[in-house]
């Protein structure tokens, strides 16, 4: 899967929570490893560093909206 910056991405919830919706604010290396920094698209203060191959798992997030252009 692809990623870019302000693509928004669902966190595929658990049985009886909401899903949350998350916005992909950039993307940075830390260890030599590609990882993605998303923020709550309700609550844009607090911060997710999530490394893309968790992003990948189709089990876990899903891109709802790409960026386009």
């Amino acid at each position: 899967m692809q990623v870019f910056v302000n693509d928004l991405l669902v966190k595929l919830s658990d049985i009886g929570h909401e899903p949350r919706k998350y916005k992909i604010k950039k993307i940075k290396t830390i260890n030599d490893l590609l990882h993605a920094v998303i923020v709550d698209v309700e609550d844009e203060k607090s911060e997710l560093v999530v490394a893309l191959s968790v992003l990948n798992d189709k089990n876990k997030y899903k891109i709802i909206k790409k960026k386009i252009g």
